[in-house]
Parts: structure tokens; C-alpha cells; sequence
């Protein structure tokens, strides 16, 4: 301590007081770190609580609305809740509006395994709850209605509480493994096969009236937006009519089921190049045939030279 003595008895006051604050500082300040890091911890563990709290309320949110609860459902009507509600995808329910938006229209239950990103896994587990109703045209109700009316004696009045649904519902749709000829069926009849309604029988009546007779179901693919599931209870009947193919004009050939215009035309230039076809071989040089089509109008072939009535 002596050289305290070299400062005045103030001096000396005021450096005892210096060091006796810095010696307090040294002592006091771990304590008051410690206290405020230990306040400051538990407000950030009393943070992250709460933003637990409200993650684990936001995760039950999302349970309850994304939770699946497999029911029946119409995928033509569904909102978009339901169909959430199945397990698709949002972006699987946005391409299901966004094609009945644009006047799609699911007819059977394999038009929606088309549904784009569907899994086979998750198409098998919702079939069973596909129901689909039939849908309605305005024609059959008001044909069925003013014919209730004007025969009163042989049909019975529709009920006045009785729903379109009700009435289409009466049309008696083919089971698997039942055909139709669309060769010789009536609109009636064809509008029993499954997704066939009047405007697809009207539209293959009309074709048939064009081509006088189909040679296979498959020429129905021609109408736009035909159902293909619909050609499995079709067949045609092969009673087609002979082609007398050495005296038919181009458009009496063109005319016929079997045979198109190019056809048509390759045998009339056959026929003035070679004179009278003699045999169903003479067809295959030509580039619309070949082999196969000319054996499948062989039989109907006749290669007079004055048609036979």
C-alpha cells in the first residue's frame, strides 16, 4: 500500500472506491448473466411450446381435412370436398373439374381409372364406391310423356312425384356378356347398351343409313368422343350385301360397308385398264388392298356382266 501514500487522502478515497466497484462488478456480473440467460431460455422454451402447440393443432387440422373416408360417390356430380375427401390429390380433383368443365362426362367406371397421375393401387380401392348415374336427355322424357298421353289405354301415366332419374332408370342396360347387333338395332335397343344414350344411338343410326351396313363395332370410333368400353356388347352381323363389282359405278361401290372410296375408285381404273375382273386375286395388286381385305370380301363378290335381279 505504499504507493498510496504518494496520492492526498482524497486521492487516496476515490481509487479505494474504483477498485472496490470493480471488485464488486467481478463478483456480481456472472450472477446476472446467468439469471438472464436462464430468463431468456425459458421465454424461447415457452415459445417453442407454443409454436408446437400450434403446429400440432395445424397438423389435426390437416387430418380432419385430409383424412379419407371411402364412400360412394358420382364422379360426374362430386364437389370437390368429396372428392378430397377420397384421397386424391388436389392436383388429381383440379383435372376432375377441369374436365367436366369442359362438357366431360364420366359414363362407366373405367373412365375414371383415365383420371391423369391415378394409380392403379388407388383406382382399385375406389371402384368399389364409383356409382354413376345414368344420364338423362331431355328427348326420351318428353317422347316418354306424350306418349303416355296419347295412349292412355296401353301405358300407364308416369307418376306426378316421378324423377327423370326414375324414368331413365327403367331402361333396362345390358349385362356383361349380352351383344347387340348394331346392324339391324333400333334406337331403343341401342341405347340399352352401357353408355350409350339417345344421342350415340341417334348418331349410329345415322352412320348405318351412310354405309347401309357396319362390318365391325369398331367403325362406331369414327363418331367423336365414342365410348370405347361400349363396343364390347356390339357386334355386325355379316350379312352383307353382294358387290357386283364389274357393273357398280364408284359411288355404288363407295356405297357399300365393305369397301370406301379409294377402294372404289382403285377398281373402276382396274376395270379400265384390265377390262372385266375375273377373280378376287386381281384386287390384291392394288395399293388400297391387301391380302386380308380381299379375303374378307370374297364371298361377296360377283363378277357378272349383267346384274342379276
Amino acid at each position: 500500500m505504499k504507493f498510496l501514500r504518494r496520492f492526498s487522502s482524497s486521492d487516496r478515497d476515490a481509487v479505494v472506491v474504483l477498485v472496490l466497484v470493480i471488485v464488486v462488478s467481478i463478483v456480481l456480473f456472472p450472477l446476472l448473466s446467468e439469471q438472464n440467460y436462464g430468463g431468456t431460455r425459458s421465454l424461447k422454451n415457452s415459445r417453442a411450446q407454443e409454436f408446437k402447440k400450434s403446429e400440432g393443432t395445424k397438423d389435426s387440422i390437416l387430418n380432419v381435412q385430409f383424412s379419407i373416408n371411402l364412400r360412394p360417390f358420382d364422379p360426374n356430380t362430386a364437389s370437390e370436398a368429396q372428392l378430397l375427401s377420397l384421397g386424391l390429390s388436389r392436383r388429381q380433383v383440379r383435372n376432375v373439374l377441369k374436365y367436366r368443365s369442359r362438357g366431360g362426362r364420366y359414363h362407366v367406371k373405367e373412365d375414371f381409372a383415365r383420371v391423369y397421375g391415378l394409380t392403379l393401387e388407388k383406382y382399385r380401392q375406389l371402384e368399389p364406391y364409383i356409382t354413376i348415374a345414368p344420364q338423362v336427355m331431355a328427348a326420351d322424357v318428353v317422347k316418354s310423356e306424350k306418349s303416355n298421353r296419347n295412349n292412355q289405354n296401353t301405358y300407364s301415366s308416369l307418376p306426378k312425384d316421378s324423377s327423370l332419374f326414375t324414368l331413365h332408370s327403367s331402361l333396362n342396360k345390358l349385362r356383361f356378356g349380352e351383344t347387340v347387333d348394331i346392324n339391324t338395332a333400333d334406337t331403343t335397343m341401342l341405347k340399352r347398351i352401357p353408355g350409350i344414350g339417345s344421342y350415340y344411338a341417334m348418331r349410329i343410326v345415322e352412320l348405318r343409313k351412310r354405309r347401309q351396313m357396319f362390318s365391325s363395332p369398331e367403325e362406331l370410333l369414327s363418331i367423336r368422343e365414342f365410348p370405347e368400353t361400349a363396343l364390347e356388347y356390339m357386334t355386325a352381323s355379316q350379312d352383307f350385301p353382294v358387290i357386283y363389282i364389274n357393273l357398280w359405278s364408284q359411288k355404288q361401290l363407295s356405297a357399300h360397308p365393305l369397301l370406301n372410296y379409294t377402294q372404289a375408285r382403285d377398281i373402276i381404273n382396274l376395270r379400265r385398264l384390265s377390262g372385266t375382273i375375273t377373280r378376287a386375286t386381281d384386287l390384291a395388286a392394288l395399293p388400297s388392298f391387301n391380302a386380308k381385305i380381299v379375303e374378307r370380301i370374297t364371298p361377296f363378290l360377283r363378277y357378272d356382266t349383267i346384274e342379276v335381279k
